[in-house]
């Protein structure tokens, strides 16, 4: 049995924050959370009876936020072999890899040319919070934070439309970046990164932005395809 003791105290604190979900609505949160995490790995089975218990929900209740999961591609259900986590699809990756990609280096030069003060003051607080993250050891926290960065710019510009588009493609590659993480050095690599995107946005230089934008994610995409060559149990081509 694989268990979700790690994340039925995190089910816990959703039920406490989400009191206006349906149950059906809390176990499918908590298990896209699971899978988006890492907690459960590609090909892990999903135990209903473990998540029935979990929810005190129904076999019923746990197939529904199953068949959820397995419609936006997180879960494969098989008859005979049943529910399991899907492995990611490189094929997608490379393609939402691509859509941000256009998207967030428009969205870093216009910010190097038109984001307010504040917002900018606000987006190096979220730098050296950074920073203090990898010092403490907080992988968890920076994980946050990194992907407040890339938000903070989308929102302080009001650019609400682009966030609409951009937000799933980042949900979709949450997976990717959570498995990429932990690896050595890149911690603290993506911090230098930010930093680099942030002195060129402070600066207003936007060419500067754009390019170590650019750099940015496609380390990123470099690293994914060492990364899948090393562990292909991860990945289907």
């Amino acid at each position: 049995m694989h268990s979700v003791g790690g994340f039925s105290g995190g089910a816990a604190q959703a039920r406490g924050r989400r009191a206006g979900e349906s149950k059906v609505d809390k176990a499918y949160s908590a298990l896209k959370r699971a899978i988006v995490s890492g907690a459960l790995a590609p090909d892990t089975p999903i135990d209903k009876n473990e998540w029935c218990a979990t929810f005190d929900v129904s076999r019923l209740s746990i197939t529904t936020a199953i068949n959820r999961l397995a419609f936006e591609g997180l879960v494969v259900v098989e008859p005979q072999r049943g529910s399991y986590v899907a492995r990611i699809h490189l094929e997608d990756v490379r393609q939402w890899m691509l859509m941000r990609r256009a998207l967030e280096i428009e969205v870093v030069g216009v910010c190097a040319t038109s984001m307010p003060e504040n917002a900018i003051a606000a987006l190096g607080q979220n730098i050296a919070y950074q920073e203090a993250a990898i010092a403490s050891g907080d992988l968890e926290g920076f994980h946050e934070l990194d992907t407040r960065f890339h938000r903070q710019m989308t929102e302080s510009l009001g650019l609400a439309r682009v966030g609409e588009i951009l937000d799933p493609i980042r949900t979709h590659l949450e997976r990717v970046r959570r498995t990429l993480l932990p690896e050595p050095g890149r911690p603290e690599g993506t911090f230098r990164e930010h930093e680099a995107i942030f002195r060129a946005i402070a600066a207003h230089q936007a060419d500067q932005a754009k390019n170590e934008m650019a750099d940015h994610l496609d380390r990123v995409a470099r690293e994914l395809q060492s990364f899948a060559a090393k562990h292909p149990g991860f990945f289907e081509a």
